[in-house]
């Protein structure tokens, strides 16, 4: 990731690209901060300053497997989109929200099959199918909440923010996935983590 300030311009192409695949009129990009990682504290720097899939950051963050909601799907040939939440443990308290782009030719069929299937998280996807894969954050975010990504995460309708981030994985060398992974606001966040699998 390039170390220098990454401004909402830069970032903007890639954020503009994510978030059409699902439009919310109420989702403002002049709205969104660009931050850089640094910038982040506390739980927001733990769950989204990494380079790990984010299925497995917040399996160790919350004690429990995650959770794959499906919300809408949007598909044109090879690419593949889908909205979607995580839930900590089945039925559990929603830990992520975000809209995941996939080129999917850059995929084996049996990968392809199990991506559009909707069932498993994407990381666990590619961690059991063994597919190289290398992640890179473009840009982390300060997020508002007055839309859609406020009600996934089950704060209604506030004037609050949270943080997220644009994310890139290349799988076998091809970059094959966009990312927009926001997380709730960390009071939430942290008591998601202490909940107990019921």
């Amino acid at each position: 990731m390039n170390e220098a300030r990454l401004t909402l311009e830069t970032a903007g192409s890639w954020l503009e690209d994510v978030l059409s695949q699902f439009p919310d009129e109420r989702v403002r990009i002049e709205g969104i901060d660009v931050l850089e990682g640094g910038e982040l504290e506390g739980l927001f720097r733990e769950l989204l300053v990494h380079t790990h899939h984010m299925t497995v950051t917040l399996e160790q963050a919350h004690g429990q497997p995650v959770y794959l909601e499906v919300l809408e799907v949007k598909r044109e040939g090879e690419d593949y989109a889908r909205k979607l939440i995580l839930r900590a443990g089945e039925g559990g308290p929603v830990v992520l929200a975000g809209i995941m782009r996939f080129r999917l030719e850059f995929v084996r069929p049996e990968v392809r099959e199990a991506i559009i299937k909707a069932r498993t998280p994407l990381g666990r996807i590619l961690i059991e199918n063994d597919v190289l894969r290398r992640i890179e954050t473009v840009a982390f975010l300060r997020f508002p909440l007055d839309n859609s990504f406020g009600e996934l995460l089950g704060l209604g309708e506030t004037d609050g923010f949270t943080y997220g981030r644009i994310a890139l994985i290349f799988c076998d060398g091809e970059p094959a996935v966009e990312l927009l992974e926001i997380i709730p606001p960390e009071e939430r966040a942290g008591r998601a983590a202490k909940e107990p699998d019921l």
